[in-house]
């Protein structure tokens, strides 16, 4: 029996080695007629910019902003998806990048995450960890590993979060 998968997540965090996993997504979206989430999850906001000024910008505000721009970059990528009559959805949470993306996976009834890894080894790995890795060990839903390849980036102006 074949599994019908009919929400699928695509993690970005606004690199085109992340967009990688966009063709894969697509392809499945498009034999499941699946709905595609593309999500980017935004460190979290510590402090205050420019306390101490006249016009201090708060962190609700810098959420906003920071939101409206992922939003805006995210509806770039929506609109570049090579899927053909697939419904795509673009979602901004706010936290820790793996616990992030399995926790909307839970709230939001995802039945598969797609999602490209940068493929990191050795000591780059340790400092920047893995969130591919982190998502793969915890999620309780299908994740479905893109490598990403730099020599394979299209080259996109215009389109850094």
């Amino acid at each position: 029996m074949a599994k019908h998968y009919n929400r699928i997540l695509v993690p970005l965090d606004g690199s085109p080695l992340a967009e990688q996993a966009l063709d894969e997504a697509c392809r499945l979206a498009e034999l499941n007629q699946a709905k595609v989430i593309l999500l980017n999850v935004v460190s979290p906001i510590s402090e205050v910019i420019a306390a101490g000024t006249d016009h201090p910008i708060f962190i609700d505000q810098q959420w906003m902003t920071q939101k409206a721009e992922v939003l805006n970059y995210l509806n770039q990528v929506s609109q570049r998806m090579t899927c053909r009559n697939i419904e795509a959805e673009c979602a901004v949470e706010m936290g820790h990048a793996a616990e992030s993306i399995i926790d909307y996976a839970n709230r939001h009834s995802i039945d598969l995450i797609v999602m490209a890894t940068h493929g990191r080894t050795g000591l780059k790995r340790l400092v920047y960890g893995s969130v591919a890795e982190a998502v793969l060990h915890k999620a309780d839903v299908p994740i479905l590993l893109v490598r990403a390849h730099p020599e394979a980036m299209p080259v996109q102006e215009g389109l850094t979060v």
